[in-house]
């Protein structure tokens, strides 16, 4: 049996200043929370229109950017028993999807594509000079007030689905895990660009959570979820009609991936100075190929990535294939720590993208 490796996940806040308009409000309470056969917990807001955003006043926003957290240690994989394994795929639920370009544009919002990459590593994330441009206009900024009542960010991207209105990101960006609840009053501002969000802020409607994260806090297989957000006829519709959705691959037992760009808003990294980031108020990339996280063992199918970003980027999206037929393949989870909490390497990790993945894919209404 190997030692076993702290593993401290990559989230926090990211500095933005007057996001949203200001207002007053208290933290939503969830209508209700219901397990399905899926392994899936389902939970609704009650929050009316509007009321998320006026919750995220500059206070709280500020409040947000002063307070990243932790993921406590995880148990060492080697000693993962067998009926851990992840959840039996939902019938129906394709292993793949095609992206889906913007359809509904606002005037000044950004129309421009960008070309396509050349496949090389970038191990060390750069700021990106065309976050309002397709394929990087579904990635965005994910703030919200955790179960512990204290405010953080995170990243996420919005999804290829049938409602036109679904978000992936990581579990813990939604559910503190063992022990904790879920998050509240969360908002995502796709392709936020410092002070700017040329595509408006979505407020979130249902969380969809896999129970071996409530249950264990499982990062091998269980740090992905959805959301959904409200369809807002003043920012044109439904935010997959706007930005766009990135497509999915969620096939188990296959963490290699030749070419990923992995995106966040990073306000911290592994090796660099706080400086680089600008507070995590911009959107980030790293390229490169995807591996396996710890070969040989079956029951860690993780994907891991050269990639340094930190708190903030957690929830970021894996995706392959970015400026062709663009598929999420992971998730920006976490990364190693030693016993003091310090990061012990350049390496991203993401849960398996497998059969998991699929059953909260099918539990999204």
């Amino acid at each position: 049996m190997r030692t076993p490796v702290r593993i401290k996940v990559s989230l926090g806040a990211a500095a933005v200043a007057a996001l949203l308009a200001a207002g007053s409000a208290q933290a939503s309470a969830p209508d209700h929370v219901t397990d399905r056969a899926t392994g899936v917990a389902v939970e609704r807001s009650d929050a009316g229109p509007g009321r998320v955003k006026a919750f995220w006043t500059q206070e709280r926003i500020k409040e947000a950017v002063a307070r990243p957290a932790d993921l406590p240690t995880a148990p060492d994989v080697d000693a993962r028993p067998l009926d851990s394994a992840p959840a039996p795929a939902s019938s129906g639920v394709p292993a793949s999807a095609s992206a889906v370009a913007p359809k509904n544009r606002l005037p000044g919002s950004g129309d421009r594509t960008v070309g396509t990459f050349a496949p090389t590593d970038v191990t060390r994330s750069i700021k990106n000079a065309a976050t309002a441009s397709w394929p990087f206009t579904p990635s965005g900024w994910l703030v919200y007030y955790g179960s512990d009542g204290s405010l953080y960010s995170c990243s996420a991207a919005v999804i290829v689905h049938s409602n036109k209105s679904t978000v992936w990101t990581a579990a813990h960006c939604l559910h503190g895990g063992k022990g904790g609840g879920y998050s509240k009053n969360a908002a995502f501002v796709p392709a936020k660009n410092g002070d700017d969000h040329p595509f408006g802020v979505w407020e979130k409607v249902s969380s969809y959570v896999p129970t071996k994260w409530i249950q264990d806090s499982d990062v091998i297989t269980g740090d992905m979820a959805a959301f959904t957000v409200r369809a807002d006829p003043t920012l044109g519709g439904f935010v997959q009609d706007v930005v766009g959705a990135y497509g999915y691959e969620f096939r188990s037992n296959s963490p290699e991936n030749g070419f990923v760009h992995s995106i966040g808003y990073p306000g911290d990294g592994y090796g660099r100075p706080n400086s680089d980031y600008s507070g995590g108020a911009y959107q980030r990339f790293c390229t490169g190929p995807t591996v396996d996280a710890a070969p040989g063992n079956p029951l860690d199918q993780r994907l891991k990535l050269n990639c340094e970003m930190g708190h903030g980027a957690s929830g970021g999206p894996m995706v392959k294939n970015l400026t062709g037929d663009a598929r999420i393949v992971g998730v920006n989870s976490h990364r190693k720590a030693d016993s003091n909490g310090n990061w012990v390497d350049n390496y991203m990790y993401s849960s398996e993208h497998g059969s998991q993945a699929r059953s909260v894919y099918s539990a999204i209404r």
